[in-house]
């Protein structure tokens, strides 16, 4: 299935791919444009090996974390590692409906 879907995606069927960090390891994909990080890695060098799946080879790409409180600590350890700031944009409010919070 694992190499189905990447074929998908590759071939530009699939113009979405969700991974979790483990999926992730391993995969080579030319001419990925973002990597969105719904949750921060506990260790720097994982984020660091998650956005290098973006810009290779010269190309330009972008990578975007969602980070809330909860994950200030690993942001300063990712932040101290690449020896720069990252630039923050704050997000207004998140508004969800109670009815749906289970359903994942």
């Amino acid at each position: 299935m694992r190499e189905k879907i990447l074929a998908q995606f590759k071939s530009g069927e699939l113009k979405y791919l969700v991974a979790t960090g483990v999926a992730a390891r391993g995969l080579d994909i030319d001419e990925l444009s973002r990597v969105v990080n719904y949750d921060l890695p506990f260790q720097p060098e994982e984020y660091i090996h998650r956005i290098g799946r973006t810009g290779r080879a010269g190309a330009s790409g972008e990578a975007i974390s969602l980070v809330d409180m909860s994950d200030f600590k690993n942001l300063c350890a990712i932040e101290r590692r690449l020896k720069a700031l990252l630039s923050a944009k704050r997000l207004l409010a998140f508004q969800f409906e109670k009815q749906y919070l289970n359903q994942t």
